[in-house]
């Protein structure tokens, strides 16, 4: 008989309203999600005597320059939350360069050439997250290829954080099935996966806007963890800011975590 897998821990991100939950004993969650680095000391202050703190602020591996990046302290900080790991984005935007590269094959070189910087600097285990793929905005569609996803993770001897709502973002406006995406991704390398309902605008077609999850939401979620053996499931709903805090129904909040603890645990 092989031995079963180790059930993922399910984090989320920090919000007043999962701070209430908590208290209450309304939701069970293992770790916060933090990913505002310009609120970062009130946030921790709040968070992390309550739970350990998944840090998740980092750029984009395209960036043609990370010289304003303040390492010192972004260690300093992961080392306080008690992070296992950090994230990239593995995306490539038009606006990192002055003249567009005229192949993949560059554009590629830059990400890897960014990953590997940031590799060096960090003090625990560097992911890269794959993103959206919309075509008329975001980044560059080699980011979003499977077979570049897993040839940089390769390259740069990183793992992967999958993000289920970028993947059924990049499947629609690619034209493909979000299964077969799915099965395309490196998925022996994953470590984690974020999870968070899309929401499709009838002009600009299916956006990673961090709604409530639906039921096709869970189903993907459930083949992805079939698939792979992550140490965290991640609910992104909710959050501070005018970017987040409009998403932050403590209903819906409650709704997804209990389900989400049901989901893991299974």
């Amino acid at each position: 008989m092989g031995m079963s897998k180790s059930k993922p821990l399910l984090a989320c991100n920090y919000s007043p309203q999962l701070m209430e939950l908590m208290e209450q004993n309304r939701v069970e969650v293992d770790w916060i999600k933090m990913g505002r680095w310009d609120v970062f000391p009130e946030e921790f202050a709040v968070a992390r005597p309550v739970r350990p703190v998944l840090l998740h602020c980092l750029p984009h591996a395209g960036r043609a320059s990370f010289d304003d990046i303040p390492w010192d302290a972004l260690n300093a900080a992961i080392r306080d939350c008690g992070s296992p790991h950090i994230a990239l984005h593995l995306m490539a935007l038009a606006t990192d360069w002055d003249t567009l590269p005229d192949s993949d094959e560059a554009v590629i070189e830059r990400m890897v050439e960014g990953v590997m910087q940031w590799k060096a600097k960090m003090e625990v285990p560097l992911l890269l997250e794959n993103v959206p793929y919309y075509g008329h905005r975001g980044t560059l569609r080699c980011a979003t290829d499977p077979e570049v996803i897993a040839s940089i993770c390769d390259r740069c001897e990183v793992d992967l954080l999958l993000d289920v709502a970028h993947l059924r973002v990049s499947a629609w406006h690619r034209r493909e099935e979000p299964d077969a995406y799915l099965r395309a991704l490196p998925l022996h390398r994953v470590r984690e996966i974020h999870t968070n309902g899309p929401f499709l605008d009838p002009d600009e077609g299916l956006r990673d806007r961090h709604f409530e999850m639906q039921d096709v939401d869970y189903e993907l979620l459930r083949e992805a963890l079939t698939l792979t053996s992550p140490g965290f499931v991640s609910l992104e709903y909710g959050g501070t800011g005018p970017k987040m805090e409009w998403r932050s129904d403590i209903a819906a909040l409650e709704r997804q975590l209990v389900r989400l603890r049901q989901v893991v645990v299974s």
